[in-house]
């Protein structure tokens, strides 16, 4: 989480006894938009957000209040993988290199994820 927002672990911008752990699963449970607390000094790049978003999916399951709601470590290289740039070169590609068929734009970040149950 810290790479994903920049922040430390403890932070005066959290309040009082919260660590960065509660203060992404408070943002998740006010429905604030997700890319409001993904570091911006990574850049402005969609795809790069993109994928931030997704290893941030991953530390959430990771950070799962009680230890047996957390994925297997073999789960979660595999969940990693997956979150690896989808975007291709050559002359299929769009000008950006970014692979349509692999755009998350649309698709509801936590909708179908059990990540909602362990807040």
């Amino acid at each position: 989480m810290e790479l994903i927002t920049g922040k430390r672990p403890v932070d005066p911008e959290f309040g009082d006894s919260v660590d960065i752990v509660e203060w992404v699963r408070r943002k998740i449970r006010e429905f604030e938009p997700l890319t409001n607390i993904v570091d911006k000094n990574v850049g402005n790049c969609r795809h790069v957000e993109e994928e931030m978003l997704l290893v941030l999916r991953i530390a959430v399951l990771c950070t799962a209040k009680l230890a047996k709601d957390r994925p297997f470590m073999r789960d979660i290289v595999s969940m990693l993988e997956e979150a690896r740039p989808r975007r291709k070169g050559g002359s299929d590609s769009n000008d950006d290199g970014f692979d349509p068929a692999s755009d998350v734009k649309d698709k509801p970040f936590f909708s179908l994820s059990p990540v909602t149950d362990l807040l």
